[in-house]
């Protein structure tokens, strides 16, 4: 048994990096950018009672958004819906207006600055994680009343837009104050759950993302608090999050529309790596570490980002060789890592 036991380790180590030391393995990551242009995105706006200038900066800034979109030939569907989400109301989640989303062969820019300022009469528990997985579920895709939204050929843009925390319970919290969705945060569902749902709706994890305009850490304004479920779930698909204490969103939207064209900037490393190690090559060029004019590496989320001016072209092939970081044999939880 011990032998066996040695031969597998060894098995394990033969990407050593140098003879007599078994400490460090490398490893090789290759990632394609989408070969085509369709992409599926669907808005998550908090309609509670505090978002009135939240959802007409939103609306206002959307052709920052759209104009990316449109300078890329994306071929895009585009849906809204509320983070209100009552057991009670058969209708919940389901996409607004008619019809129940957007092309590019109809009024988009109109009909989304009508539907993003939805009022602000909605629930104040905002349970955005579970409205969206509830969206986008079979029930409401396939013969359901959002039915024909998602194609298996699109990448999957799933944006959160709210000044609260995400109170997505399952009902646990049913009939008691909002305010206790910050107080029995252990009851709510881990939003790790909903990323997995995401991303079981693709037979690759890495065509979903999810973007998140929400209060942050530090927030300039008083009346934001910070969304870190929503965070999360973006930082576990590579997603972008924007501050929404911001007066003016033209540069987040238009950020988060370079996202929407399904050309990735982020890609999650399959092991944790040392960054002083790593080579990047794209279409078989170098690409050097530079946060304005190559790549940056986040040992704590494994993401491998480029700066907006070195995004890799649609299709375009990136390598990535590096050695293993210690104690970086295994994924972040919610990773991208098969």
């Amino acid at each position: 048994m011990r032998v066996a036991v040695s031969l597998a380790a060894l098995i394990l180590l033969g990407g050593c990096s140098s003879e007599g030391d078994f400490s460090e393995r490398t490893h090789n990551d290759v990632w394609f950018q989408a070969p085509n242009n369709d992409v599926d995105i669907l808005w998550v706006v908090d309609n509670s009672s505090s978002m009135g200038d939240e959802q007409a900066t939103l609306a206002f800034g959307f052709s920052s958004f759209v104009g990316q979109l449109e300078q890329s030939g994306t071929d895009f569907h585009m849906g809204v819906i509320s983070t209100s989400f009552d057991y009670a109301n058969p209708d919940r989640a389901t996409l607004i207006g008619d019809p129940p989303f957007l092309t590019e062969d109809d009024d988009y820019l109109n009909e989304f600055v009508e539907r993003a300022q939805l009022g602000i009469d909605g629930e104040d528990k905002e349970k955005g994680l579970e409205a969206a997985a509830w969206a986008l579920s079979p029930a409401m895709t396939t013969s359901g009343p959002n039915a024909g939204f998602l194609r298996a050929s699109a990448q999957l843009l799933i944006v959160f837009v709210s000044d609260e925390e995400d109170c997505s319970d399952e009902g646990a919290l049913e009939g008691l104050p909002a305010e206790e969705c910050y107080r029995q945060q252990e009851k709510l569902i881990p939003p790790s759950e909903y990323v997995q749902a995401f991303r079981s709706l693709k037979e690759e994890n890495d065509r979903v993302q999810v973007g998140a305009i929400v209060g942050v850490e530090n927030a300039r304004c008083d009346d934001a608090y910070p969304g870190s479920r929503y965070i999360y779930a973006a930082a576990k698909t590579g997603g972008f999050v924007g501050d929404i204490c911001q007066n003016d969103w033209s540069e987040m939207l238009s950020t988060l529309g370079l996202t929407a064209t399904g050309i990735r900037s982020a890609f999650q490393t399959t092991y944790k790596a040392k960054t002083e190690t790593i080579e990047v090559i794209v279409n078989g060029d170098v690409v050097e570490a530079n946060e304005l004019t190559g790549w940056t590496y986040d040992e704590n989320t494994w993401f491998l980002t480029f700066a907006e001016s070195v995004v890799p072209a649609r299709d375009a092939e990136i390598s990535m060789s590096y050695t293993i970081a210690a104690g970086g044999g295994s994924a972040p939880e919610g990773s991208t890592a098969e």
